[in-house]
């Protein structure tokens, strides 16, 4: 059975609730229950350590305060007496003389009510010290949030840092308004009461405070904290302002045993992360590793690739020295972003960092109330804000074989390639949108690669340009790019119509370019474009 140190009991127990009256070398005490002292037959039984609760007791009466000292010595056992603070001079000296430690409790207070906050901080305790205690699950914090519920007489909710429900009483009768409602459904904080969970005045108190929005029920709320961390908060809707009163020292107790509960489910978390991450690097490497979860990535999921912006990089080449260092540092904190914000929408993503560019799988699967699209530009917008820089996302559609990831992988690289080429805007673009653009791009990488796709004529018409200061090359290639419309070519040139016919007139002479032949116009533009590099008009976002 777990004890707790009556000095740590009290310390939960302060702020109007229990006072220490006589020590009685309360460092060596343990508390392992509570029991009332009226009750004989129980007493009977009572292992020593409890707690004994002084039900009827008449501190006034010196006989009855005295057998009451004695049944709690002969027990091993301390005692709570209902008596104001300071105590009178008498009963401070009749209880100092026994040894036995003794509690002031608040004579306002129910003994109903202090028992059950007793066996309610040992038994949260229980949950996190006894063998099996460290492995703590999400139920735990359930079980908290009713146990909390059943003592202070509100409904409970604890969310973590990204506003996420993580857990909720669910006693009946409870009070219940329409933001809390929501919040359950929704599993995060409705988007019009983020500004009230967000009130400074909760953040950064070290004790509960109270809030009152207009429209919903009266709240406190304290933040669970473990040292200088943050692991989140937890808020009790009452069904009136009294009913809140003299509720502090169980919801800070209650806060401390769920940052134990949100410390374990973190380190949980973080592992499960780790095994994810570790197996979509695996994978999209085109291997695999022994540590990876069973089954490897979870498919089906969408891939989306992040780069920086294209202008985000050229700014930064300018930089001297760290800028390598710095690209680096900012891709691990829009993975981390990624990551973060993928779980507060309701996803399990596994994130990777492979050279300069950032992939997240997106599990289809139990996904969130969120589209993918909508994450990503949500995803992008706090990257702007938070980490001051730009990126382009790219996704896939879904796959669902470790084959069609690697393939995904590929595109949205060359996505990403070629959006930068093109110094396309930040944003959210879709590989399947830009698929004839990496036909394209492909095609025309082949075509460089192998001089037996070319037939030789675009290297003939580049040596010209570069020998007699020409523009063959770009003439014929915004010409052909515009389907042989003389107008909008001659204008993309800034040249009359009539030099670029007489260029064109003079190509086909010079160097057997035949413009009326369907099939050599298709591969002179194929070699044009592999050969000179000539890129589209950029990309909006």
């Amino acid at each position: 059975m777990t004890a707790m140190p009556l000095e740590q009991l009290v310390e939960a127990l302060r702020g109007g609730v229990i006072s220490l009256l006589s020590d009685g070398a309360a460092a060596e005490w343990r508390v392992t229950g509570a029991e009332l002292l009226d009750h004989p037959e129980a007493l009977a039984t009572t292992a020593p350590g409890h707690l004994l609760l002084g039900v009827g007791l008449d501190i006034a009466d010196r006989d009855a305060l005295g057998a009451a000292l004695r049944t709690a010595a002969d027990r091993s056992c301390a005692l709570a007496v209902k008596c104001p603070t300071p105590p009178p001079p008498e009963v401070s000296a009749q209880v100092a003389t026994t040894g036995v430690p003794v509690l002031a409790v608040d004579p306002r207070v129910p003994w109903t009510r202090v028992q059950r906050l007793v066996t309610t901080i040992l038994a949260a305790r229980r949950a996190v010290t006894e063998p099996g205690g460290g492995g703590t699950t999400g139920g735990d914090l359930f079980s908290l949030a009713n146990a909390v519920a059943g003592i202070v007489g509100g409904a409970v909710a604890i969310m973590d840092t990204q506003q996420v429900v993580v857990a909720y009483s669910n006693l009946p009768d409870q009070p219940i308004d329409e933001t809390r409602r929501r919040g359950i459904l929704g599993r995060r904080v409705p988007e019009d009461a983020l500004a009230d969970h967000l009130n400074r005045e909760v953040w950064v108190s070290d004790t509960v405070v109270r809030q009152h929005r207009p429209g919903d029920l009266p709240r406190t709320a304290v933040v669970i904290r473990a040292g200088e961390d943050v692991l989140g908060s937890l808020w009790v809707a009452f069904p009136d302002e009294a009913a809140a009163a003299g509720c502090g020292p169980a919801l800070q107790e209650a806060a401390r045993v769920a940052a134990l509960h949100m410390l374990a489910l973190r380190r949980q978390v973080d592992a499960e992360q780790e095994s994810r991450d570790r197996a979509l690097r695996h994978a999209l490497e085109g291997r695999s590793g022994q540590g990876d979860p069973p089954g490897g990535v979870r498919l089906p999921a969408v891939l989306v690739g992040l780069a920086e912006a294209a202008q985000e990089r050229a700014d930064e080449e300018s930089w001297e020295a760290g800028t390598a260092a710095r690209r680096r540092a900012a891709l691990l904190r829009a993975l981390d972003l990624a990551v973060l914000d993928g779980r507060s929408l309701g996803y399990e993503p596994a994130a990777a960092l492979l050279g300069d560019r950032v992939y997240v799988l997106l599990p289809a699967a139990g996904s969130g109330t969120v589209s993918t699209g909508v994450l990503l530009d949500h995803l992008l917008d706090r990257a702007r804000h938070s980490l001051h820089r730009s990126f382009t996302a790219v996704d896939s559609p879904t796959v669902e074989t470790t084959s069609a990831l690697l393939a995904a992988r590929r595109d949205i690289d060359a996505a990403l390639d070629h959006l930068r080429e093109r110094r396309a805007g930040p944003g959210a673009y879709h590989a399947e949108d830009l698929r004839p653009e990496l036909v394209l791009r492909r095609l025309v990488g082949a075509v460089r690669e192998d001089a037996e796709l070319r037939t030789g004529n675009a290297e003939r018409l580049r040596a010209h340009d570069a020998e007699h200061s020409t523009d063959y090359c770009a003439t014929l290639l915004t010409y052909l790019r515009h389907f042989g419309d003389v107008a909008a070519a001659s204008g993309e040139l800034h040249i009359h119509q009539n030099t670029l016919r007489l260029r064109l007139r003079r190509a086909e002479e010079l160097f057997d370019v035949a413009l009326a032949d369907p099939t050599r116009r298709l591969l002179l533009t194929l070699e044009l474009t592999a050969l000179t590099g000539l890129s589209e008009p950029p990309a909006r976002g």
